[in-house]
């Protein structure tokens, strides 16, 4: 009955999530420059759609005179765009494990600083969700009159943050091929549409008032000021978003993977840059004015293609990449998540990954969390505004200022030029990013100001609780001498006795040689001398480290490795557990689970608990018994002491 339920659980899981994949066939997983584009992409193709609505809102204070500028900010942007891609293609190039802004940070200005910039990526990647999402919704609300309401609205956010986390949990190949045509066709017919105006234009001229709508405000000032122009190019940066997700997936690329993120990033860069500069022209051209249910964007579309088939392919297309660009965060947080797990400034368990070879944990984890923001702000998009792309701004600064810095130190061939390029970028962001403060500040944008430092405090307690949790099972001289030892009276005492005769079995899970492993061993051995170490092997690297110590340390209770090809250990090892119960042998099987218990309640969450999970499989299991060995830490000069005392 119990193998009946596993069996229909798995087909269950496989029919929503897809077949499991080997981590051998981890490279069969990873994505090209085509899937590429669309999955770290769709985010900063999608911004720049309404950052020339950003640009004008502020520069048409002025009146008319602002149509002017709007090229003149746009190419200030793209000079933006080329300094960051040269500044991710040298973080790219440096660190082919990804991370981006969190890894150049912390390796060139310190663990604080890469902290903050990891802060400040996942506050934007959860932003992005929320507002890519919110932001789709809204704009369908004239096309379908029931999403109006605020609780269908957030009905409909949460049930799309869903699907976007179900496709990304079948692995990034399957969004890849899934986001492919909408993003190429919108870039597609965004071409077209900017082909046609600049075209038109040529051709036949433009006569701006017989087609400008809305209403302009007339400002008191006579011209133009530097803060009204600054204001306009922070506005257009909002283009900029999701720029930094292909340095942080660098590792999601197939080999060779820094070259191919190197590629992505550039044809991004050039996609954002000849749209933006596309777009704002025409927009300028017909003195476009930007309105809520009106952007330039569909404007254009009317103007140049009329009520078409191109016309609502586009608008189609641009409200379904609004949705996808929801896609760039679920391929950027749980990677990011991953490396600073790796660290051990995350769980731990959001570096391990899941059927379909991505980190699910940090997939489950960004659902949970957009979801939450969106049933916060009642699925309102203009709430949410301000505490978007400060974060990505940070991460920017952060990034283009470590190189500066890494460059100024090693002066090596060209480093003028390098040092010139990534001094450009950082300053730049930086201003940015204080307009943005400056501007936003009572709209929310000091939430962000907030929540970010308590993520910085909560990133270092939990590095402080590994470090100390590390330190407090390290295997010492003293606890391996007294396990040898006890291993030797009990072989002494039972020498008569033939091994054979032991009718009992202990199997002692393990994942790494610790004072946990060697208690468990301890007790197990009392027990009876049919002891075995078993090890599930999904990571080899992990289990050759494993391997190694058991061989430099001399234990001589036997190691078994159990290969788990798909990464399922609790699966894997009941497997072995039924193996060693069909062979007969034993009158009973033990399975000796060791546990930490930590000192506080909440440092629980850091742990995955797989033992507990462990116990409740195997609670199904009558022919087989269970016990915990549970270790609770205590200070080396404790433990020291009691080793004295037992030796005595």
């Amino acid at each position: 009955m119990a193998n009946n339920n596993r069996l229909l659980w798995l087909r269950i899981r496989t029919a929503i999530f897809g077949h499991p994949l080997a981590t051998q066939n981890a490279e069969d997983a990873k994505v090209g420059v085509s899937g590429g584009v669309p999955v770290f992409g769709s985010d900063i193709i999608s911004s720049e759609g309404y950052a020339p609505d950003e640009i004008l809102y502020v520069l048409l204070l002025v009146g008319s005179l602002g149509y002017a500028y709007v090229l003149k900010i746009s190419i200030a942007i793209v000079l933006l765009v080329i300094s960051i891609f040269l500044v991710y293609r040298k973080a790219i190039q440096k660190y082919p494990e990804g991370g981006g802004s969190y890894t150049i940070a912390r390796a060139y200005l310190g663990e604080n600083y890469g902290l903050i910039a990891g802060a400040s990526l996942t506050l934007d990647y959860i932003l992005t969700v929320a507002v890519s999402v919110s932001s789709a919704i809204e704009n369908l609300t004239g096309i379908f009159p029931w999403l109006a309401p605020t609780e269908h609205k957030v009905l409909a956010d949460c049930l799309i943050i869903i699907f976007m986390a179900w496709v990304n949990l079948r692995g990034l190949k399957e969004s890849a091929r899934l986001f492919a045509l909408p993003v190429y066709l919108y870039i597609a017919t965004l071409a077209l549409l900017i082909g046609t105006g600049l075209v038109e234009i040529l051709v036949h001229g433009v006569t701006p008032s017989a087609v400008a709508t809305g209403h302009i405000a007339a400002s008191s000032a006579n011209g133009i000021t530097w803060f009204i122009l600054a204001r306009a190019f922070a506005g257009g940066t909002t283009a900029l978003t999701g720029f930094e997700a292909v340095s942080n997936g660098v590792t999601a690329f197939k080999k060779p993977a820094q070259k191919r993120a190197i590629r992505t990033l550039m044809i991004l860069g050039v996609i954002v840059s000849l749209g933006l500069i596309g777009l704002t022209y025409l927009a300028g051209a017909y003195h476009l004015v930007p309105a809520e249910g009106n952007t330039v964007l569909n404007q254009l579309g009317v103007i140049i293609f009329g009520k078409t088939i191109p016309y609502f392919i586009l608008m189609g297309t641009a409200a379904a990449i609004l949705v996808i660009a929801s896609s760039t965060p679920y391929a950027g947080l749980p990677i990011l998540l991953s490396l600073m797990a790796r660290d051990g400034y995350a769980p731990r368990y959001f570096k391990n990954l899941g059927d379909r070879l991505v980190y699910s944990v940090g997939i489950w984890t960004l659902f949970l969390v957009s979801s939450l923001l969106i049933i916060v702000f009642h699925g309102d998009t203009h709430s949410m505004l301000p505490l978007y792309a400060i974060g990505v701004f940070i991460s920017f600064t952060l990034t283009g200022t470590g190189l500066a810095k890494h460059t100024w130190q090693e002066r090596g061939e060209k480093w003028l030029v390098d040092f010139a390029i990534f001094s450009f970028g950082g300053v730049i962001s930086f201003l940015v990013l204080i307009i943005f403060i400056t501007t936003k500040f009572r709209q929310g944008a000091w939430i962000i100001l907030v929540i970010m430092p308590l993520l910085v405090l909560m990133f270092r307690a939990i590095r402080h609780v590994y470090k100390c949790e590390i330190r407090e099972v390290e295997v010492t001289t003293e606890a391996l001498e007294s396990f040898q030892r006890h291993v030797t009276k009990l072989k002494r005492r039972r020498a008569h006795v033939e091994l054979a005769d032991y009718r009992n079995k202990v199997i002692v899970p393990v994942y790494d040689l610790n004072l946990i492993v060697l208690k468990t061993l301890k007790y197990a051995y009392a027990l009876t001398p049919q002891v075995t170490a078993v090890h599930v092997a999904s990571d080899p690297n992990r289990a050759a480290k494993l391997l190694k110590h058991w061989t430099e340390h001399h234990i001589e209770i036997p190691l078994e490795i159990v290969d788990s090809p798909y990464r399922a250990t609790v699966h894997d090892f009941l497997n072995y557990i039924d193996q060693v119960e069909k062979k007969g042998h034993f009158d009973t099987i033990t399975v000796a689970i060791p546990e930490y218990v930590p000192e506080r309640l909440w440092q629980n969450l850091l742990h995955n608990q797989t033992g507990q999970l462990m116990k409740l499989m195997l609670l199904f299991r009558k022919s087989i018994l269970v016990t915990s060995v549970p270790y609770h830490p205590v200070s080396r000069e404790a433990h020291s002491i009691n080793l004295n005392v037992n030796s005595k």
